[in-house]
Protein backbone atom coordinates (compact mmCIF):
# COMPACT_ATOMS: atom_id res chain seq x y z
CA UNK A 1 0.00 0.00 0.00
CA UNK A 2 1.37 3.39 -0.75
CA UNK A 3 1.96 6.29 1.67
CA UNK A 4 -0.34 9.27 1.00
CA UNK A 5 0.13 12.49 3.14
CA UNK A 6 -3.45 14.39 4.28
CA UNK A 7 -4.52 17.06 1.80
CA UNK A 8 -4.72 20.31 2.41
CA UNK A 9 -8.08 22.34 1.57
CA UNK A 10 -11.50 21.11 2.23
CA UNK A 11 -14.79 21.27 -0.64
CA UNK A 12 -18.06 23.04 0.25
CA UNK A 13 -20.41 20.20 1.75
CA UNK A 14 -24.02 19.59 0.09
CA UNK A 15 -25.79 19.39 3.12
CA UNK A 16 -28.23 16.80 3.69
CA UNK A 17 -32.27 17.82 4.49
CA UNK A 18 -33.37 15.98 7.49
CA UNK A 19 -37.09 16.56 7.19
CA UNK A 20 -39.17 13.64 7.31
CA UNK A 21 -41.70 13.37 4.72
CA UNK A 22 -45.13 12.05 5.97
CA UNK A 23 -45.62 9.67 3.52
CA UNK A 24 -42.22 8.51 2.82
CA UNK A 25 -40.96 4.44 3.34
CA UNK A 26 -37.50 3.62 4.24
CA UNK A 27 -35.42 2.76 1.50
CA UNK A 28 -38.55 2.19 -1.02
CA UNK A 29 -41.90 3.74 -2.20
CA UNK A 30 -45.05 4.46 -2.20
CA UNK A 31 -46.58 6.76 -3.85
CA UNK A 32 -49.74 8.82 -2.71
CA UNK A 33 -51.59 7.11 -5.59
CA UNK A 34 -50.52 3.67 -4.10
CA UNK A 35 -53.17 2.14 -2.53
CA UNK A 36 -50.50 0.15 0.31
CA UNK A 37 -49.59 2.17 3.10
CA UNK A 38 -46.69 5.10 3.80
CA UNK A 39 -44.25 5.24 6.72
CA UNK A 40 -43.67 8.40 7.97
CA UNK A 41 -40.78 7.70 9.90
CA UNK A 42 -38.41 7.79 6.79
CA UNK A 43 -35.91 10.76 6.70
CA UNK A 44 -36.07 12.28 3.08
CA UNK A 45 -32.43 13.28 2.84
CA UNK A 46 -30.41 15.22 -0.46
CA UNK A 47 -28.19 11.56 -0.46
CA UNK A 48 -31.55 9.60 -1.06
CA UNK A 49 -32.69 6.14 0.75
CA UNK A 50 -30.63 4.33 -1.19
CA UNK A 51 -27.78 5.61 0.68
CA UNK A 52 -26.72 6.25 4.50
CA UNK A 53 -27.05 9.32 5.95
CA UNK A 54 -23.92 9.85 7.18
CA UNK A 55 -20.50 7.90 8.29
CA UNK A 56 -19.92 6.67 11.53
CA UNK A 57 -17.96 9.09 13.16
CA UNK A 58 -16.38 8.05 16.65
CA UNK A 59 -12.86 7.32 18.01
CA UNK A 60 -11.59 3.62 18.49
CA UNK A 61 -8.79 2.43 20.14
CA UNK A 62 -8.83 -0.60 17.95
CA UNK A 63 -5.94 -0.22 14.96
CA UNK A 64 -7.25 1.82 11.71
CA UNK A 65 -6.65 2.11 8.12
CA UNK A 66 -5.37 5.80 7.16
CA UNK A 67 -7.72 6.76 3.66
CA UNK A 68 -6.96 9.58 1.90
CA UNK A 69 -10.08 10.72 -0.06
CA UNK A 70 -9.57 13.61 -2.97
CA UNK A 71 -11.68 14.75 -5.78
CA UNK A 72 -10.65 14.92 -9.18
CA UNK A 73 -9.23 18.25 -8.73
CA UNK A 74 -6.81 16.91 -5.78
CA UNK A 75 -9.28 18.73 -3.52
CA UNK A 76 -10.49 16.89 -0.34
CA UNK A 77 -13.02 14.68 -1.16
CA UNK A 78 -16.19 16.93 -0.91
CA UNK A 79 -18.26 16.01 2.38
CA UNK A 80 -21.56 14.78 0.61
CA UNK A 81 -19.86 12.20 -1.06
CA UNK A 82 -17.50 11.16 2.40
CA UNK A 83 -20.57 10.84 3.77
CA UNK A 84 -21.52 7.44 1.87
CA UNK A 85 -18.02 6.12 2.34
CA UNK A 86 -18.80 2.63 4.11
CA UNK A 87 -16.66 -0.61 5.14
CA UNK A 88 -17.90 -4.05 4.26
CA UNK A 89 -16.55 -7.71 4.83
CA UNK A 90 -15.21 -9.40 1.81
CA UNK A 91 -18.37 -10.54 0.22
CA UNK A 92 -19.62 -7.23 0.14
CA UNK A 93 -21.94 -6.64 3.14
CA UNK A 94 -21.52 -3.58 5.64
CA UNK A 95 -19.68 -3.58 8.53
CA UNK A 96 -20.20 -1.02 11.50
CA UNK A 97 -16.85 -0.14 11.93
CA UNK A 98 -15.67 3.45 13.36
CA UNK A 99 -14.98 5.77 10.70
CA UNK A 100 -13.12 9.41 11.98
CA UNK A 101 -13.61 11.74 9.29
CA UNK A 102 -11.26 14.64 8.63
CA UNK A 103 -10.42 16.77 5.13
CA UNK A 104 -9.68 14.36 2.74
CA UNK A 105 -8.50 11.55 5.31
CA UNK A 106 -11.07 8.85 7.09
CA UNK A 107 -9.49 6.55 9.56
CA UNK A 108 -10.99 3.62 9.78
CA UNK A 109 -11.42 0.82 12.43
CA UNK A 110 -10.11 -2.38 11.08
CA UNK A 111 -12.18 -5.86 11.84
CA UNK A 112 -11.13 -8.87 12.50
CA UNK A 113 -11.76 -9.74 9.03
CA UNK A 114 -10.78 -8.34 5.92
CA UNK A 115 -12.69 -5.38 4.65
CA UNK A 116 -12.95 -3.59 1.27
CA UNK A 117 -14.45 -0.09 1.09
CA UNK A 118 -16.97 1.93 -0.70
CA UNK A 119 -17.68 5.33 -1.34
CA UNK A 120 -18.94 7.46 -4.04
CA UNK A 121 -16.74 9.18 -6.41
CA UNK A 122 -17.67 11.87 -9.08
CA UNK A 123 -15.35 10.60 -12.12
CA UNK A 124 -15.20 12.75 -15.38
CA UNK A 125 -16.17 11.33 -17.88
CA UNK A 126 -18.58 8.49 -16.95
CA UNK A 127 -20.46 9.97 -14.04
CA UNK A 128 -21.24 9.96 -9.94
CA UNK A 129 -20.69 6.68 -8.77
CA UNK A 130 -19.57 4.02 -6.20
CA UNK A 131 -16.40 2.67 -6.22
CA UNK A 132 -14.93 -0.37 -4.45
CA UNK A 133 -10.90 -0.69 -3.44
CA UNK A 134 -10.21 -4.19 -2.03
CA UNK A 135 -6.63 -4.34 -1.95
CA UNK A 136 -6.33 -6.74 -5.16
CA UNK A 137 -8.60 -8.63 -3.64
CA UNK A 138 -7.17 -9.69 -0.70
CA UNK A 139 -8.93 -7.03 1.68
CA UNK A 140 -7.21 -4.41 4.24
CA UNK A 141 -6.58 -6.47 7.22
CA UNK A 142 -3.41 -3.92 8.60
CA UNK A 143 -2.62 -0.76 9.75
CA UNK A 144 -1.32 1.43 7.06
CA UNK A 145 -1.93 4.38 4.43
CA UNK A 146 -3.75 3.99 1.07
CA UNK A 147 -4.77 6.16 -1.73
CA UNK A 148 -8.67 5.31 -1.92
CA UNK A 149 -9.06 6.62 -5.98
CA UNK A 150 -5.57 4.50 -6.84
CA UNK A 151 -6.60 1.41 -5.09
CA UNK A 152 -9.80 1.94 -6.73
CA UNK A 153 -8.72 1.64 -9.75
CA UNK A 154 -6.51 -1.78 -9.80
CA UNK A 155 -9.49 -2.89 -8.14
CA UNK A 156 -12.22 -2.51 -11.11
CA UNK A 157 -9.56 -3.32 -13.30
CA UNK A 158 -8.92 -6.67 -11.44
CA UNK A 159 -12.62 -7.45 -11.22
CA UNK A 160 -13.07 -6.85 -15.13
CA UNK A 161 -10.61 -9.11 -16.22
CA UNK A 162 -11.20 -11.63 -13.54
CA UNK A 163 -15.06 -11.63 -15.17
CA UNK A 164 -13.54 -11.49 -18.95
CA UNK A 165 -11.55 -14.72 -18.15
CA UNK A 166 -14.57 -16.41 -17.08
CA UNK A 167 -17.05 -15.71 -19.11
CA UNK A 168 -14.43 -16.43 -22.31
CA UNK A 169 -15.52 -19.95 -21.56
CA UNK A 170 -18.84 -19.18 -22.12
CA UNK A 171 -17.94 -17.47 -25.74
CA UNK A 172 -18.80 -14.33 -24.55
CA UNK A 173 -17.34 -11.80 -27.31
CA UNK A 174 -14.88 -9.14 -26.19
CA UNK A 175 -15.09 -6.10 -28.28
CA UNK A 176 -11.95 -3.76 -29.68
CA UNK A 177 -13.47 -1.30 -27.38
CA UNK A 178 -13.36 -3.06 -24.03
CA UNK A 179 -10.10 -4.09 -24.53
CA UNK A 180 -9.14 0.18 -25.35
CA UNK A 181 -10.62 1.09 -22.24
CA UNK A 182 -9.10 -1.61 -20.35
CA UNK A 183 -5.75 -0.59 -21.78
CA UNK A 184 -6.22 3.25 -21.52
CA UNK A 185 -6.91 1.95 -17.48
CA UNK A 186 -3.71 0.64 -17.46
CA UNK A 187 -1.37 3.33 -15.70
CA UNK A 188 0.98 3.24 -13.47
CA UNK A 189 0.68 5.76 -10.59
CA UNK A 190 3.66 4.76 -9.08
CA UNK A 191 5.92 7.81 -9.99
CA UNK A 192 3.52 10.19 -9.72
CA UNK A 193 2.12 12.54 -7.26
CA UNK A 194 0.20 15.07 -6.59
CA UNK A 195 -2.19 16.55 -8.95
CA UNK A 196 -0.93 14.75 -11.69
CA UNK A 197 -1.68 11.20 -9.71
CA UNK A 198 -4.70 11.98 -9.38
CA UNK A 199 -5.61 13.07 -12.43
CA UNK A 200 -4.41 9.94 -13.93
CA UNK A 201 -5.87 7.32 -11.64
CA UNK A 202 -9.14 9.09 -12.13
CA UNK A 203 -8.85 9.12 -15.86
CA UNK A 204 -7.53 5.11 -15.13
CA UNK A 205 -11.11 4.40 -12.71
CA UNK A 206 -13.50 6.00 -15.80
CA UNK A 207 -11.91 3.55 -18.72
CA UNK A 208 -12.62 1.02 -16.02
CA UNK A 209 -15.77 1.62 -15.35
CA UNK A 210 -16.73 1.72 -18.93
CA UNK A 211 -15.10 -1.23 -19.43
CA UNK A 212 -17.24 -3.22 -16.92
CA UNK A 213 -20.25 -1.81 -18.14
CA UNK A 214 -19.87 -2.79 -21.60
CA UNK A 215 -18.30 -6.04 -20.56
CA UNK A 216 -21.76 -6.97 -18.49
CA UNK A 217 -24.01 -6.00 -21.63
CA UNK A 218 -21.77 -7.76 -24.19
CA UNK A 219 -22.31 -11.35 -21.60
CA UNK A 220 -26.32 -10.42 -21.52
CA UNK A 221 -26.82 -10.13 -25.21
CA UNK A 222 -24.66 -13.08 -25.36
CA UNK A 223 -26.72 -15.08 -23.17
CA UNK A 224 -30.11 -13.82 -24.59
CA UNK A 225 -28.78 -14.76 -28.46
CA UNK A 226 -27.89 -18.29 -27.35
CA UNK A 227 -31.35 -18.65 -25.57
CA UNK A 228 -33.16 -21.73 -27.91
CA UNK A 229 -36.60 -20.02 -27.64
CA UNK A 230 -37.90 -16.59 -26.45
CA UNK A 231 -38.55 -16.89 -22.74
CA UNK A 232 -42.04 -16.37 -23.03
CA UNK A 233 -42.91 -17.15 -19.52
CA UNK A 234 -40.90 -14.06 -18.72
CA UNK A 235 -43.03 -11.45 -16.41
CA UNK A 236 -42.99 -7.76 -17.28
CA UNK A 237 -44.71 -5.96 -14.62
CA UNK A 238 -46.00 -3.00 -13.51
CA UNK A 239 -48.28 -1.16 -10.52
CA UNK A 240 -52.03 -1.86 -11.26
CA UNK A 241 -54.16 0.16 -8.65
CA UNK A 242 -56.78 0.99 -9.64
CA UNK A 243 -58.25 -0.30 -13.31
CA UNK A 244 -61.64 1.09 -15.09
CA UNK A 245 -60.08 4.86 -13.93
CA UNK A 246 -58.73 5.62 -16.67
CA UNK A 247 -58.37 4.50 -20.09
CA UNK A 248 -55.02 5.76 -21.33
CA UNK A 249 -53.17 4.36 -17.94
CA UNK A 250 -55.22 0.73 -18.87
CA UNK A 251 -53.99 1.18 -22.25
CA UNK A 252 -50.46 1.57 -21.33
CA UNK A 253 -50.71 -1.51 -19.29
CA UNK A 254 -52.63 -3.64 -21.57
CA UNK A 255 -50.05 -2.62 -24.00
CA UNK A 256 -46.75 -3.60 -22.11
CA UNK A 257 -46.99 -5.48 -19.47
CA UNK A 258 -48.12 -9.68 -18.43
CA UNK A 259 -47.80 -9.07 -14.61
CA UNK A 260 -48.79 -7.08 -12.18
CA UNK A 261 -48.76 -5.69 -8.36
CA UNK A 262 -52.53 -5.00 -7.49
CA UNK A 263 -54.01 -3.30 -4.86
CA UNK A 264 -54.11 -4.76 -1.53
CA UNK A 265 -56.42 -4.16 1.76
CA UNK A 266 -57.14 -1.73 3.86
CA UNK A 267 -57.21 -1.78 7.57
CA UNK A 268 -60.65 -0.95 9.07
CA UNK A 269 -61.28 -1.58 13.19
CA UNK A 270 -59.56 -2.94 15.59
CA UNK A 271 -62.70 -5.30 16.62
CA UNK A 272 -64.65 -7.46 15.78
CA UNK A 273 -62.14 -9.72 13.94
CA UNK A 274 -64.47 -9.95 11.46
CA UNK A 275 -64.36 -5.73 10.39
CA UNK A 276 -60.55 -5.67 10.71
CA UNK A 277 -60.24 -5.43 6.82
CA UNK A 278 -61.50 -4.32 3.55
CA UNK A 279 -61.15 -6.32 0.65
CA UNK A 280 -62.75 -4.38 -2.11
CA UNK A 281 -60.06 -2.82 -3.74
CA UNK A 282 -58.01 -5.46 -3.96
CA UNK A 283 -61.34 -7.66 -5.13
CA UNK A 284 -61.93 -5.29 -8.22
CA UNK A 285 -57.84 -5.26 -9.13
CA UNK A 286 -57.54 -8.87 -9.07
CA UNK A 287 -60.61 -9.32 -10.83
CA UNK A 288 -59.61 -7.35 -13.27
CA UNK A 289 -56.07 -8.75 -14.08
CA UNK A 290 -57.42 -12.00 -14.62
CA UNK A 291 -59.95 -10.81 -17.14
CA UNK A 292 -57.38 -9.61 -18.99
CA UNK A 293 -55.01 -12.08 -19.30
CA UNK A 294 -52.59 -10.20 -16.72
CA UNK A 295 -50.80 -12.54 -14.02
CA UNK A 296 -51.70 -10.46 -10.43
CA UNK A 297 -49.55 -10.64 -7.42
CA UNK A 298 -50.55 -8.55 -4.38
CA UNK A 299 -49.91 -9.12 -0.56
CA UNK A 300 -50.64 -11.37 2.71
CA UNK A 301 -49.30 -8.82 4.31
CA UNK A 302 -46.12 -8.94 6.86
CA UNK A 303 -44.94 -5.13 6.84
CA UNK A 304 -43.76 -4.10 9.93
CA UNK A 305 -43.93 -0.02 8.87
CA UNK A 306 -45.77 2.13 10.75
CA UNK A 307 -47.63 3.06 7.38
CA UNK A 308 -48.54 -0.37 6.55
CA UNK A 309 -50.36 -1.37 10.10
CA UNK A 310 -53.36 -0.28 11.47
CA UNK A 311 -53.11 2.50 13.77
CA UNK A 312 -54.53 0.31 16.92
CA UNK A 313 -51.24 -1.90 17.20
CA UNK A 314 -48.75 0.93 16.56
CA UNK A 315 -46.37 1.79 19.80
CA UNK A 316 -46.41 5.48 19.90
CA UNK A 317 -43.57 8.19 19.29
CA UNK A 318 -43.17 8.89 23.10
CA UNK A 319 -42.56 5.09 23.90
CA UNK A 320 -39.79 4.72 20.91
CA UNK A 321 -37.45 7.73 22.02
CA UNK A 322 -34.60 6.25 23.78
CA UNK A 323 -35.74 3.05 23.46
CA UNK A 324 -33.11 0.02 23.46
CA UNK A 325 -35.41 -2.97 22.89
CA UNK A 326 -38.80 -3.75 21.93
CA UNK A 327 -41.65 -1.54 22.45
CA UNK A 328 -45.35 -2.41 21.96
CA UNK A 329 -49.02 -0.30 21.86
CA UNK A 330 -50.88 -1.67 24.88
CA UNK A 331 -52.88 -4.28 24.56
CA UNK A 332 -50.40 -5.75 21.28
CA UNK A 333 -47.74 -7.60 22.77
CA UNK A 334 -45.44 -9.29 20.99
CA UNK A 335 -47.29 -12.89 20.86
CA UNK A 336 -50.75 -10.93 19.90
CA UNK A 337 -49.18 -9.33 16.90
CA UNK A 338 -48.19 -12.41 15.71
CA UNK A 339 -51.31 -13.97 15.46
CA UNK A 340 -52.88 -10.88 13.75
CA UNK A 341 -50.23 -11.32 11.19
CA UNK A 342 -50.48 -14.91 10.87
CA UNK A 343 -54.18 -14.89 11.22
CA UNK A 344 -54.17 -12.06 8.10
CA UNK A 345 -51.69 -14.48 6.35
CA UNK A 346 -53.93 -16.89 6.03
CA UNK A 347 -57.61 -14.80 5.57
CA UNK A 348 -56.17 -13.09 2.76
CA UNK A 349 -54.49 -16.24 1.06
CA UNK A 350 -58.00 -18.46 1.70
CA UNK A 351 -59.94 -15.45 0.21
CA UNK A 352 -57.38 -15.49 -3.25
CA UNK A 353 -55.93 -19.69 -3.58
CA UNK A 354 -57.80 -20.19 -6.43
CA UNK A 355 -56.65 -16.96 -8.27
CA UNK A 356 -53.53 -15.68 -7.11
CA UNK A 357 -50.09 -17.11 -8.27
CA UNK A 358 -48.08 -14.60 -6.01
CA UNK A 359 -48.11 -13.32 -2.89
CA UNK A 360 -45.31 -10.84 -1.13
CA UNK A 361 -45.69 -12.54 2.09
CA UNK A 362 -42.89 -9.80 4.29
CA UNK A 363 -41.66 -6.92 2.86
CA UNK A 364 -38.46 -5.55 4.30
CA UNK A 365 -37.92 -6.89 7.58
CA UNK A 366 -34.01 -7.04 6.92
CA UNK A 367 -33.34 -4.55 9.98
CA UNK A 368 -35.71 -1.89 7.61
CA UNK A 369 -39.05 -1.75 8.95
CA UNK A 370 -39.20 -2.94 12.76
CA UNK A 371 -41.88 -0.70 14.20
CA UNK A 372 -41.71 -2.81 17.15
CA UNK A 373 -37.57 -3.26 17.67
CA UNK A 374 -38.01 -6.72 17.53
CA UNK A 375 -34.84 -8.77 17.74
CA UNK A 376 -33.52 -10.75 15.59
CA UNK A 377 -35.11 -13.96 16.32
CA UNK A 378 -38.47 -12.58 16.73
CA UNK A 379 -38.07 -11.63 13.33
CA UNK A 380 -37.08 -14.51 12.16
CA UNK A 381 -40.12 -16.31 13.88
CA UNK A 382 -42.68 -13.52 12.30
CA UNK A 383 -41.30 -14.15 8.69
CA UNK A 384 -41.38 -18.29 9.36
CA UNK A 385 -44.97 -18.23 10.92
CA UNK A 386 -46.18 -15.34 7.89
CA UNK A 387 -44.71 -17.72 5.46
CA UNK A 388 -46.50 -21.13 6.73
CA UNK A 389 -49.79 -18.91 7.36
CA UNK A 390 -50.11 -18.20 3.87
CA UNK A 391 -48.96 -21.27 2.59
CA UNK A 392 -51.98 -23.10 5.20
CA UNK A 393 -54.33 -20.57 3.06
CA UNK A 394 -53.31 -21.62 -0.18
CA UNK A 395 -51.27 -24.97 -1.27
CA UNK A 396 -50.38 -23.93 -4.78
CA UNK A 397 -49.57 -19.75 -4.09
CA UNK A 398 -45.87 -18.73 -4.58
CA UNK A 399 -44.41 -16.60 -1.68
CA UNK A 400 -41.65 -14.01 -2.28
CA UNK A 401 -40.25 -12.19 0.57
CA UNK A 402 -39.35 -8.63 -0.27
CA UNK A 403 -36.05 -6.96 -0.12
CA UNK A 404 -35.16 -2.92 -0.27
CA UNK A 405 -31.75 -1.79 -0.14
CA UNK A 406 -29.71 -4.33 -1.93
CA UNK A 407 -25.99 -2.76 -0.91
CA UNK A 408 -27.62 -2.08 2.85
CA UNK A 409 -26.06 1.07 3.33
CA UNK A 410 -28.06 1.58 6.54
CA UNK A 411 -26.00 -1.43 8.22
CA UNK A 412 -23.27 0.04 8.67
CA UNK A 413 -24.74 1.59 11.81
CA UNK A 414 -25.42 -1.51 14.52
CA UNK A 415 -29.39 -1.92 16.36
CA UNK A 416 -30.47 -0.50 19.19
CA UNK A 417 -30.07 -3.47 20.88
CA UNK A 418 -25.98 -3.57 19.49
CA UNK A 419 -26.30 -6.57 17.27
CA UNK A 420 -24.72 -5.77 13.83
CA UNK A 421 -27.67 -5.28 10.86
CA UNK A 422 -28.61 -7.47 8.14
CA UNK A 423 -28.18 -6.96 4.81
CA UNK A 424 -30.58 -8.56 2.49
CA UNK A 425 -28.59 -11.27 2.07
CA UNK A 426 -27.73 -12.07 5.77
CA UNK A 427 -31.45 -11.60 6.67
CA UNK A 428 -32.06 -14.05 3.53
CA UNK A 429 -29.70 -16.51 4.94
CA UNK A 430 -30.75 -16.46 8.33
CA UNK A 431 -34.41 -17.05 7.27
CA UNK A 432 -33.49 -20.40 5.23
CA UNK A 433 -31.53 -21.94 8.62
CA UNK A 434 -34.49 -20.95 10.33
CA UNK A 435 -36.72 -23.08 8.12
CA UNK A 436 -38.52 -20.28 6.13
CA UNK A 437 -39.80 -21.70 3.05
CA UNK A 438 -40.88 -19.28 0.32
CA UNK A 439 -40.77 -19.60 -3.58
CA UNK A 440 -39.61 -16.36 -5.13
CA UNK A 441 -36.95 -14.11 -3.98
CA UNK A 442 -37.87 -10.35 -4.42
CA UNK A 443 -35.28 -7.16 -5.11
CA UNK A 444 -35.97 -3.97 -5.57
CA UNK A 445 -33.40 -2.03 -7.88
CA UNK A 446 -34.00 2.00 -7.52
CA UNK A 447 -31.27 3.52 -9.13
CA UNK A 448 -28.89 3.41 -6.63
CA UNK A 449 -25.33 5.25 -8.03
CA UNK A 450 -23.69 1.80 -8.83
CA UNK A 451 -22.97 1.01 -12.12
CA UNK A 452 -24.14 -1.93 -14.41
CA UNK A 453 -20.78 -4.14 -13.36
CA UNK A 454 -21.73 -4.31 -9.65
CA UNK A 455 -25.48 -4.57 -10.44
CA UNK A 456 -24.70 -7.29 -12.45
CA UNK A 457 -22.33 -8.43 -9.12
CA UNK A 458 -25.12 -8.12 -7.06
CA UNK A 459 -27.69 -9.92 -9.04
CA UNK A 460 -25.78 -12.77 -9.31
CA UNK A 461 -25.13 -13.19 -5.62
CA UNK A 462 -28.74 -13.76 -4.94
CA UNK A 463 -28.68 -16.83 -7.44
CA UNK A 464 -27.45 -18.80 -4.41
CA UNK A 465 -30.67 -19.63 -3.21
CA UNK A 466 -31.69 -21.49 -5.95
CA UNK A 467 -34.47 -19.92 -6.40
CA UNK A 468 -36.32 -17.65 -8.73
CA UNK A 469 -35.63 -13.73 -8.35
CA UNK A 470 -38.07 -11.02 -9.24
CA UNK A 471 -37.34 -7.17 -9.53
CA UNK A 472 -40.39 -5.89 -7.59
CA UNK A 473 -39.64 -2.29 -8.15
CA UNK A 474 -37.48 -0.43 -10.34
CA UNK A 475 -37.29 3.20 -11.94
CA UNK A 476 -34.62 5.93 -12.58
CA UNK A 477 -34.83 9.66 -13.28
CA UNK A 478 -36.31 10.96 -16.70
CA UNK A 479 -35.16 14.48 -15.90
CA UNK A 480 -32.28 16.56 -14.06
CA UNK A 481 -33.19 18.24 -10.51
CA UNK A 482 -35.87 18.03 -7.95
CA UNK A 483 -39.34 16.92 -8.62
CA UNK A 484 -42.17 18.26 -6.17
CA UNK A 485 -44.66 15.98 -7.42
CA UNK A 486 -43.02 13.24 -6.21
CA UNK A 487 -42.70 11.16 -2.45
CA UNK A 488 -39.26 12.41 -2.61
CA UNK A 489 -39.38 16.01 -3.64
CA UNK A 490 -35.79 17.16 -2.10
CA UNK A 491 -34.04 13.88 -3.06
CA UNK A 492 -31.22 14.81 -6.05
CA UNK A 493 -30.47 11.98 -8.01
CA UNK A 494 -26.72 12.15 -9.72
CA UNK A 495 -26.99 11.33 -13.57
CA UNK A 496 -25.78 7.81 -14.65
CA UNK A 497 -23.16 9.14 -17.45
CA UNK A 498 -24.68 13.15 -17.48
CA UNK A 499 -27.58 14.57 -16.53
CA UNK A 500 -30.76 12.84 -16.54
CA UNK A 501 -33.54 13.27 -19.14
CA UNK A 502 -36.11 10.78 -21.02
CA UNK A 503 -32.35 8.99 -23.42
CA UNK A 504 -30.37 8.91 -20.41
CA UNK A 505 -33.72 6.94 -18.62
CA UNK A 506 -34.15 4.94 -21.79
CA UNK A 507 -30.66 4.16 -21.39
CA UNK A 508 -30.78 2.85 -17.78
CA UNK A 509 -33.90 1.04 -18.32
CA UNK A 510 -32.96 -1.26 -21.73
CA UNK A 511 -29.42 -1.83 -19.76
CA UNK A 512 -30.82 -3.35 -16.82
CA UNK A 513 -34.09 -5.25 -18.72
CA UNK A 514 -31.34 -6.71 -20.78
CA UNK A 515 -29.36 -7.63 -17.53
CA UNK A 516 -32.23 -9.04 -16.24
CA UNK A 517 -33.46 -10.65 -18.98
CA UNK A 518 -30.42 -12.46 -19.73
CA UNK A 519 -30.42 -13.97 -16.02
CA UNK A 520 -32.27 -17.77 -16.11
CA UNK A 521 -32.71 -17.17 -12.12
CA UNK A 522 -34.68 -14.41 -12.92
CA UNK A 523 -38.20 -14.47 -14.13
CA UNK A 524 -39.74 -11.00 -13.68
CA UNK A 525 -39.19 -7.28 -13.35
CA UNK A 526 -41.27 -4.78 -12.52
CA UNK A 527 -41.38 -0.96 -12.58
CA UNK A 528 -42.57 1.63 -10.48
CA UNK A 529 -44.49 3.83 -10.51
CA UNK A 530 -46.63 3.74 -14.41
CA UNK A 531 -47.34 7.57 -14.70
CA UNK A 532 -45.43 10.71 -13.26
CA UNK A 533 -48.79 11.94 -11.80
CA UNK A 534 -48.62 13.67 -8.20
CA UNK A 535 -47.62 11.23 -6.09
CA UNK A 536 -45.49 8.79 -7.59
CA UNK A 537 -42.72 7.50 -5.68
CA UNK A 538 -39.07 8.10 -7.82
CA UNK A 539 -38.65 11.41 -8.92
CA UNK A 540 -39.65 11.63 -12.62
CA UNK A 541 -38.70 7.72 -12.40
CA UNK A 542 -42.17 6.49 -14.09
CA UNK A 543 -42.70 4.85 -17.98
CA UNK A 544 -45.64 7.63 -18.79
CA UNK A 545 -45.56 11.34 -18.23
CA UNK A 546 -48.27 13.14 -15.94
CA UNK A 547 -51.00 13.03 -19.26
CA UNK A 548 -50.03 9.39 -19.48
CA UNK A 549 -48.11 9.93 -22.88
CA UNK A 550 -45.44 7.59 -23.01
CA UNK A 551 -41.53 8.47 -22.23
CA UNK A 552 -38.57 6.90 -24.38
CA UNK A 553 -38.10 4.47 -21.86
CA UNK A 554 -41.81 3.01 -22.43
CA UNK A 555 -41.06 2.53 -25.79
CA UNK A 556 -37.50 0.63 -25.64
CA UNK A 557 -38.98 -1.42 -23.31
CA UNK A 558 -41.59 -2.51 -25.79
CA UNK A 559 -38.76 -2.69 -29.05
CA UNK A 560 -36.77 -4.96 -26.40
CA UNK A 561 -40.17 -7.22 -26.08
CA UNK A 562 -39.70 -7.61 -30.43
CA UNK A 563 -36.76 -8.08 -30.52
CA UNK A 564 -36.42 -10.98 -28.01
CA UNK A 565 -39.87 -12.17 -29.43
CA UNK A 566 -41.85 -12.01 -26.49
CA UNK A 567 -44.34 -8.66 -27.46
CA UNK A 568 -47.54 -9.18 -26.41
CA UNK A 569 -50.03 -9.74 -29.25
CA UNK A 570 -53.83 -8.64 -27.41
CA UNK A 571 -56.32 -5.93 -28.88
CA UNK A 572 -56.44 -3.10 -26.92
CA UNK A 573 -58.85 -0.82 -27.16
Amino acid sequence: MSKRSPLPSRRTMISATAAALAVAVGCTRRALSDPRPTDKDAPDRSLGREEADAATTHSTTRPTLRVALVEADHAPLNSYRMKQLVVRDMQGDPLPQAITVTRGEARIELAEEPIQLVTCLNVPGFGEINSFADNNGSGYSHPGDIDFVADAVQTRRRRVREAMEQWAKEGVPVSEEIHADLQASDRTLERLDGPERTRVAYASLSHALHAGEKLVLARARHRISKLSAPRKEFLFGCPCWHPGKSAALDKAVLELFNFAAVSWYSWKQAEPPSARIDYTAMDAAIAWCLAHNITPKSYGYTYMARGATPPWVRPSEEQLKGAKGSVFAKDWPYQRLLDLYTQTQFNTLSRYRDRLKYVEVINEAHDKTNLWRLNHQQILEMTVESLRAARRGSPTVKRQINHCCLWAEYAKGRNVDGSRRWSPYTYLKDVVKAGGEFEVVGLQLYYPRFDLFEIDRMLDRFADFGKPCHITEIACNSAPGLDPQSMRPKDLVPGWHGSWNETMQADWTEAIYTLVYSKPHFEAIGWWDLADTPGHFWPNGALLRADYSPKESYHRIANLQRKWGVAKSVAVP
